[in-house]
């Protein structure tokens, strides 16, 4: 409970990092109407990456976090790199939170912290390097930071407030392990598939 509520603090710090590279420091760039199109259909790319998992892979022992962890990423990875502005690591992220709620299990508020709290570090990773996957090391780095925050946060803060989940120190560390080398993975193959897919993107006149 107490760490639950400490993360709304954590939100509002990571908020203020973010309005102030934003305004302060004029990075800040305005979305165009392509740009939210395009980061729409990221959303639904996203949820469509998780569709195998909420049809029964997940129930698979011990690997899943590896192998949600992935085509998530990958796909994750690609939107930035396409639509390089500050803004859309959280709205792809927090976006296909709410979708995949809408979709499935319906609207709980109790989840967006833990889709913000990813969201934001995300952003400001991106805000500080100033690069939004366009170097392989960025990409990892974003892949690997994403694999860590996530299951962190899930297994010692969302999982036992939300679901009265109590999870043991070895089975967190097997799959935060997995979850760092599948984002680690499939930012690798974003970065790759990024690079084709923006030439296209720019090719076509978008």
């Amino acid at each position: 409970m107490a760490l639950f509520v400490l993360s709304f603090f954590l939100i509002a710090f990571l908020l203020m990092i973010i309005i102030y590279f934003g305004f302060y420091r004029r990075l800040f760039q305005f979305f165009t109407t392509t740009d939210l199109v395009t980061i729409s259909l990221f959303i639904c790319l996203l949820y469509a990456a998780i569709l195998p998992f909420k049809l029964g892979l997940s129930k698979l022992p011990f690997i899943h976090s590896f192998a949600f962890s992935i085509p998530y990423t990958c796909i994750l990875i690609i939107g930035i790199r396409l639509i390089p502005k500050t803004g859309t690591t959280t709205l792809l992220i927090f976006g296909n939170g709410l979708f995949a709620q809408i979709i499935s299990t319906g609207i709980n508020p109790l989840w967006w912290p833990y889709m913000l709290v990813t969201g934001f570090i995300l952003e400001i990773y991106f805000l500080v390097s100033n690069n939004y996957a366009k170097s392989l090391f960025n990409a990892l780095t974003a892949g690997a930071l994403r694999g860590a925050i996530v299951y962190l946060y899930f297994y010692y803060i969302a999982g036992p407030f939300i679901w009265h989940k109590f999870y043991a120190s070895w089975y967190i560390a097997v799959q935060l392990s997995q979850g760092i080398i599948g984002s680690l993975i499939g930012a690798g193959i974003g970065f790759k598939l990024a690079r084709t897919i923006e030439k296209a993107y720019k090719f076509g006149g978008v």
